[in-house]
């Protein structure tokens, strides 16, 4: 009996060795030269060295304006904080092994998936390091029935992590309920209508108390939101009136005479900051002088603003007819379409372009995006319902709750849409996974207890 005990537990710290450890070992090792991130530099470079403004967002700036830089670069200290978040909640979240072969292929995927993203230098990559961190914790804890009190702990991390998107924290909110479902915690409404509300401003707070407490200055970046949507409704409206009050705001941003007359040629609806620069075949030739709105400069954005709701107001058709633009982009997501090996030129390069390689692929064949996850949790459903066809279409609980999250997640990152960069999405696609396998391994688990 002992000796199968010990044996049981050397298989349990093999497997995650060969899994979880190796590959979080990978994703440091072989992705050192990518570790840099623009925004990421920028956020830092604002607080150390810059004007101090809230451009990149107060938890973002606080955080990284703080990250060690001794030894080796900072973003190398960030990539081990993030690779080893994902990979405590990956083997906290994730069970040992699958019965089947494919449903083990799936975990492996989903494990060097996450990582690869989680070590991401972009406020994403953070993101989903703490998200998964803090459902993983919160997962745990309620698996082994630690007193109800202590949820607050993993709560926090996850209202920490979407304090880098504040405005996407409902979303979150089905996948939470899930997870109390499953365990069969139940509150009285009011209690369940005080989390709701909590973990909807909790980000909200941190984001405002981080800019408040590093007295960064107003630089507007919700002007960004605004100009996406006035420059969609200039180019895509039939409304001649909604046109000619797009194009006053529009102009005020150049000091070109002309840049109305051209504007449409420059913009591409997946990202705002084309309207200053554009690779399109049909901008060529043509030349931006775009400047937004300076920081500190209250006046002119209040008139922004005020513009931009009165456009709104007078033709909401076209703002929503924007907006399912937006979100049926954002379900595809838009990342460059980039297999980095095919450029590699470096032995550093070719060696993260062959890590790279199936990642750079899923981003191609677009299988993180929002889209391919509601595809695949509808297949996964009529696999279902083909198997065992007395019971019916079933779409149990699991599926309905994450279906939930993405819908309000895309719907919401509509509204605050400015571009469809993939990696706004892949967070919550990546997450989803990690718990649909966790709760089929769980399924499994009590099966075999059962038995």
């Amino acid at each position: 009996m002992i000796i199968n005990a010990i044996r049981r537990t050397t298989s349990f710290a093999a497997e995650r060795i060969n899994s979880v450890f190796i590959l979080s070992v990978a994703a440091l090792l072989m992705q050192i030269p990518s570790f840099y991130g623009e925004d990421i530099v920028n956020a830092r470079n604002n607080y150390l060295n810059g004007p101090r403004t809230d451009f990149w967002g107060g938890i973002s700036t606080l955080i990284y304006a703080h990250v060690p830089d001794f030894g080796f670069r900072w973003q190398i200290w960030l990539a081990i904080f993030q690779i080893t978040l994902t990979s405590i909640a990956l083997n906290i979240a994730l069970p040992r092994v699958f019965h089947s072969k494919r449903k083990n292929f799936i975990k492996y995927v989903a494990i060097y998936s996450a990582l690869t993203f989680g070590s991401q230098m972009t406020r994403d990559g953070l993101m989903f390091s703490l998200l998964i961190f803090g459902f993983a914790t919160l997962n745990s804890m309620l698996n082994r029935h630690r007193p109800i009190k202590l949820i607050v702990w993993p709560v926090l991390v996850i209202c920490l992590a979407m304090s880098f998107r504040p405005w996407l924290a409902m979303a979150i909110l089905p996948l939470i309920f899930m997870i109390l479902k499953v365990y069969k915690i139940r509150f009285a409404r009011w209690v369940a209508g005080g989390l709701v509300i909590s973990m909807t401003l909790a980000p909200l707070a941190f984001e405002y108390l981080a800019a408040k407490s590093l007295r960064l200055e107003k630089s507007f970046p919700q002007q960004q939101v605004m100009l996406m949507d006035v420059a969609a409704t200039y180019c895509y409206t039939t409304n001649t009136q909604t046109g000619e009050r797009s194009a006053r705001v529009i102009q005020n941003f150049s000091d070109n005479p002309n840049y109305k007359s051209f504007v449409c040629q420059l913009y591409r609806p997946d990202t705002w900051l084309s309207l200053t620069k554009s690779n399109n075949t049909s901008s060529l030739g043509f030349e931006a002088d775009f400047k937004l709105i300076q920081p500190g400069n209250v006046e002119q954005y209040n008139e922004l603003e005020s513009r931009w709701v009165e456009i709104i107001i007078k033709d909401p058709v076209t703002y929503i007819q924007n907006k399912i633009l937006f979100a049926s982009k954002l379900l595809i997501g838009s990342d460059s379409r980039n297999i980095s090996i095919l450029n590699a030129e470096s032995t550093s390069a070719i060696i993260l372009g062959i890590y790279r390689f199936a990642y750079d692929i899923a981003i191609t064949l677009h299988l993180f995006s929002l889209l391919a996850c509601i595809l695949v949790l509808f297949l996964i459903s009529a696999k279902q319902y083909l198997n065992n066809r007395s019971e019916g279409l079933n779409i149990d609980q699991y599926t309905i709750h994450i279906l939930s999250s993405i819908l309000i997640w895309n719907s919401l990152s509509a509204i605050a849409y400015i571009g469809s960069n993939g990696r706004y999405t892949y967070a919550l696609s990546l997450l989803s996974l990690v718990l649909y396998l966790s709760h089929k391994g769980q399924q499994h688990a009590k099966i075999e207890k059962n038995e």
